[in-house]
């Protein structure tokens, strides 16, 4: 049997390919190894364990114009619990901005709970994550009227006008990667073309220097100096902290491209 060891280049120490290998929460090994000194290259995230203050690229004086007319801001929250997840994961929060793509201002919102159908009632670790309580939801529509509803507002803010460009954004890709199409699946919808592409702000970051990849909003929020707003993992909270942060990276000359994609097969 080939020896770890062997599987990676010389240059890179048996020891540290073990310590990166093994390192999770379940491992011995789950700690900070030792500073190693690391060139980090172009839209490379900087490894776990180094210790250089983050420093984001100054502010341009002017924005740059930006590919597209608006940013649609999405974070999604959905049923979960902890140790053992609930299956299938179900939305429950569905909020969406409508960001001026070039001033950066929210002109309208989506915003909607949503009533679980599979499993109806809310986990104590769902309800203390999100502080989506089961009172919250009961009376709300089941998630295919919520996407219909959904559709009427893009229709109203002529979202969907021919030539109209505008681009989906989340923090990251599980929100149209897996909730959103597992939900549509479970839901008898399709996913529609517009949503199997979108804006990862975490992959954004590694447009400016220091080309960094954030963990999670608190991060990126901490990257670009400013102070968080409502309630982590609140969905609408979430996606107008996302709306700032989008604003500051643009102002620090970030022109925003697609660069996440839908791989999943539902």
């Amino acid at each position: 049997m080939t020896s770890l060891s062997a599987l990676f280049k010389p240059n890179l120490s048996y020891s540290i390919c073990r310590t990166i290998f093994s390192r999770n929460k379940f491992s011995s090994a789950y700690f900070k190894p030792k500073y190693v000194k690391k060139k980090i290259p172009k839209h490379h995230k900087i490894p776990l364990f180094e210790k250089e203050e983050i420093i984001l690229a100054p502010k341009v004086p002017v924005k740059p114009k930006q590919l597209f007319d608006y940013f649609l801001v999405l974070d999604i929250e959905a049923t979960c619990d902890s140790p053992n997840n609930v299956e299938p994961p179900e939305i429950i929060e569905f909020p969406v901005l409508k960001i001026n793509a070039q001033t950066f201002e929210t002109e309208s919102i989506f915003h909607s709970y949503v009533r679980p159908v599979i499993n109806p009632e809310l986990t104590n670790f769902c309800i203390e994550l999100t502080g989506i309580i089961q009172g919250m939801v009961n009376d709300e529509p089941e998630f295919k009227e919520v996407y219909q509803n959904f559709l009427q507002w893009l229709e109203k803010e002529h979202i969907l006008k021919p030539g109209v460009k505008f681009a989906f954004v989340t923090c990251s890709d599980p929100d149209l990667n897996y909730f959103f199409p597992l939900q549509c699946r479970v839901s008898g919808i399709e996913v529609p073309a517009c949503m199997k592409e979108w804006i990862c702000v975490k992959r954004s970051f590694t447009d400016i220097h220091p080309y960094t990849w954030p963990d999670n909003i608190s991060k990126m929020l901490e990257y670009c100096e400013l102070k968080s707003e409502g309630d982590l993992h609140s969905g609408i909270d979430d996606a107008k902290n996302i709306a700032r942060i989008i604003k500051d990276l643009a102002e620090r000359g970030v022109v925003f491209k697609i660069n996440g994609f839908k791989e999943t097969h539902f």
